[in-house]
């Protein structure tokens, strides 16, 4: 997709963007430091979202393969040990709980839903599920993912579903929604999505949504 001159271009953009944000980061913890206030904040450092970047001729994000589904998520302050790696699966809608619980407020409404700051803190849980869905620009219909382990699950309402083994097609290459031999697999994974919600529902009611308001604004 780029020609030598065009690919060089870009790789500079990159950096240069890259090092912007970083002088900007900088800007933020030294005025945290010089308000003394460093030692006292929850500081996160995340995404809303990645990029296909031409992955399955892909731009842009709007689907739930990793390039895109995927996202940083860095914690520093109290209550979170330095250099640690965590394994558990959180997903962006546990953010809400992350800044309620730092402020002292209590507001678990979802089970699955908790603090970063506490799941930073606990025992790996690498099967623990994360959901994601999708009904936005570029989608005629619902698009939920279900990660568990080391599998995720795409239900497409109207289309057909996708599973994939992230350990050994870390790339999402080969579909194995259709493979006997991962039935059981795309049960669970059904049962663990549907447990949550009904997908031609939710599908349904986001769609009324968006007609009342194409039809509110012409």
């Amino acid at each position: 997709f780029f020609t030598k001159e065009t690919r060089k271009i870009a790789i500079a953009s990159y950096y240069g963007l890259c090092s912007y944000l970083d002088s900007n980061i900088k800007k933020v913890l030294d005025t945290l430091e010089a308000c003394g206030l460093r030692d006292d904040t929850l500081i996160v450092y995340t995404a809303d979202h990645g990029e296909n970047l031409g992955t399955r001729r892909l731009w842009g994000k709007s689907n739930m393969y990793e390039e895109a589904a995927a996202i940083p998520l860095i914690l520093s302050g109290p209550d979170v040990t330095a250099g640690k790696v965590v394994n558990t699966p959180v997903t962006l809608a546990e953010g809400a709980n992350t800044i309620l619980a730092t402020l002292g407020v209590e507001n678990s409404t979802k089970p699955d839903s908790q603090s970063w700051r506490r799941t930073a803190n606990e025992t790996d849980d690498p099967t623990r599920v994360a959901f994601s869905e999708y009904h936005a620009t570029g989608a005629d219909t619902a698009a939920y993912m279900i990660r568990k382990g080391a599998h995720k699950y795409i239900h497409y309402v109207g289309y057909g579903s996708e599973l994939f083994d992230l350990n050994t097609d870390p790339e999402e290459q080969t579909n194995l929604a259709n493979d006997p031999e991962h039935a059981a697999t795309l049960v669970k994974l059904q049962a663990e999505l549907t447990h949550r919600i009904d997908p031609d529902e939710i599908n349904a009611a986001a769609q009324r949504f968006q007609a009342a308001l194409v039809n509110l604004h012409g």
